[in-house]
C-alpha cells in the first residue's frame, strides 16, 4: 500500500471520527455548554496527542523549530480549534442544524480559494469538478431531512454568518498545517498548536459560561468526553495533519464532505433518526465527487512524476 492510499485511508478515518461526534455531543450536550464543552475536549486531548509524538514521532518536538514556527503554530491554534469551533457552536445556537451542516460544507471552497496563493497549489477541472459533486451532495444530505417549520427561526441570519466565518478560519486551519508540517511532525504540530488555543478556549468558558456544571456531569457523560477527546480529536486531527504531507490541502477539504455521510448514517443507528431518498442520493454523490478528486489527483501526480 502506497503512502498516498494510506494517507487517504487516514482521511477517512478522521471524517468518521468527525462525524461521530455530532452524533456524541448529542448526548453530551444535555450536561455542557458549548464553550466548556471544547475547552474540556482539547485539554484531554494533549496529553495523548503528546504521548503520540513520542510514540510515532519517536522524538520530542523540536524546541527550536516551535520557536522558529511559533507564529504558525499560534495561527493555527487560534484559527481551528478556539475560532472556528467557536463561532460554529455560537452559530449553532442562532440558526437551524441543517443550515449549519450545509454552511459547513463551504470549508472546501475556502481551502481551494486559500491553497491557490497561499501554497501554489493548482486548480484542476478535475479537482474543481468533484469539489462542486462533493459539495451538491452534502447539501442535498441537509435538505433531505430539512423541515419547512425549521426554516424560520429568529436571528437565523446572524447565525448563519457565524457558521460561515467558521469555514473560513477552519479552511485557514488547514493551510497553517500544510505550512507547518514541512518541517514539524504532525504530531507535534497538533500537539502544541492545539496547546496553543487552551488558554483562549478556557477564558472564553470563564467569562461566558457557568464552570461549575462540570461538578454535576454524569459519568456517562465523562466516559463520551475522554473518547471524544483522545480518539476523536487526539487521534484524528493526528492523521489529518499527517495526511497534508502527501495530498493537497484543498483536495483533503474535498474529503472531509465524508463527515456528513458518517454523521447521517451514525445517526439512524444512534439517534434513531429517519433518512429520505434525498439524503441517500447526497451521500452517494458526496462519495463520487470524493473518489473522483483522489482518483484524478493521484493520477496527475503520477503523470508529472513519470514526466522528466
Amino acid at each position: 500500500m502506497d503512502q498516498h492510499t494510506k494517507s487517504w485511508l487516514a482521511i477517512l478515518f478522521t471524517t468518521l471520527a468527525w462525524g461521530s461526534s455530532i452524533v456524541f455531543a448529542k448526548f453530551v450536550y444535555t450536561e455542557l455548554t458549548p464553550m466548556v464543552f471544547l475547552a474540556l475536549r482539547y485539554t484531554i486531548a494533549c496529553p495523548p496527542l503528546y504521548l503520540l509524538g513520542r510514540l510515532l514521532a519517536q522524538t520530542k518536538p523540536d524546541e527550536y523549530i516551535i520557536r522558529e514556527n511559533w507564529r504558525i503554530l499560534l495561527a493555527a491554534g487560534i484559527s481551528g480549534p478556539f475560532v472556528s469551533q467557536a463561532l460554529q457552536y455560537i452559530g449553532l445556537g442562532y440558526t437551524t442544524a441543517s443550515d449549519t451542516v450545509l454552511l459547513i460544507n463551504f470549508a472546501p471552497l475556502s481551502s481551494a480559494v486559500l491553497a491557490v496563493p497561499l501554497l501554489n497549489e493548482s486548480m484542476g477541472r478535475w479537482k474543481i469538478t468533484g469539489m462542486i459533486l462533493a459539495i451538491v451532495g452534502a447539501s442535498f444530505i441537509v435538505l433531505g431531512g430539512a423541515s419547512v417549520e425549521s426554516a424560520i427561526l429568529p436571528n437565523r441570519v446572524l447565525g448563519d454568518l457565524l457558521v460561515l466565518g467558521s469555514t473560513f478560519f477552519f479552511a485557514l486551519n488547514g493551510i497553517f498545517g500544510k505550512m507547518a508540517v514541512k518541517t514539524l511532525h504532525s504530531l507535534h504540530f497538533t500537539f502544541v498548536s492545539i496547546l496553543f488555543s487552551i488558554p483562549f478556549l478556557w477564558l472564553s468558558a470563564i467569562i461566558t459560561e457557568d464552570l461549575a456544571i462540570l461538578l454535576t456531569v454524569s459519568l456517562g457523560n465523562w466516559l463520551l468526553m475522554l473518547w471524544i477527546g483522545i480518539v476523536n480529536t487526539a487521534v484524528s486531527f493526528a492523521l489529518y495533519y499527517e495526511a497534508h504531507r502527501h495530498i493537497d490541502a484543498s483536495t483533503i477539504q474535498i474529503g472531509l464532505n465524508m463527515v456528513a455521510v458518517w454523521g447521517v448514517l451514525l445517526s439512524v443507528l444512534l439517534l434513531a433518526e429517519s433518512v429520505t431518498l434525498l439524503t441517500l442520493f447526497g451521500g452517494a454523490l458526496t462519495v463520487v465527487g470524493v473518489i473522483l478528486a483522489q482518483a484524478f489527483t493521484k493520477r496527475n501526480r503520477t503523470a508529472s512524476e513519470k514526466t522528466p
